[in-house]
């Protein structure tokens, strides 16, 4: 199986790098925080705060990000890291809406 080409961002001090640093845009379903990096590479993170729900309801909402992401990866743009932080209306959207919103980002497309 090929590896993905967008890496995750562990660190909380990643996430609070980009959030603090990085250009903002909001979505319907997501806010995403952008910011260039050095490594070259695109690098995501996802945040999903307890207001959307008990664990299984903010894994589901993670997971469909994820899946979203890995999907629409090559219109994201390279070498930069990014959070995309989960909205209250991600809640009642579905998966269409997510992944919409999420090629919205495409600012610098791969080819």
């Amino acid at each position: 199986m090929p590896e993905s080409p967008v890496e995750s961002l562990k660190k909380s001090r990643d996430f609070k790098r980009v959030i603090e640093g990085g250009n903002r845009e909001i979505m319907e379903t997501v806010t995403i925080y952008r910011l260039p990096n050095q490594a070259g590479k695109t690098r995501a993170g996802i945040s999903v705060s307890k207001k959307a729900g008990g664990s299984v309801k903010r894994n589901l909402i993670r997971r469909r990000i994820k899946e979203a992401i890995r999907r629409n990866a090559p219109l994201l743009p390279a070498g930069e890291d990014m959070v995309f932080v989960a909205r209250r209306a991600i809640v009642r959207a579905s998966y269409g809406d997510i992944e919409r919103d999420i090629r919205k980002t495409g600012g610098g497309r791969r080819s």
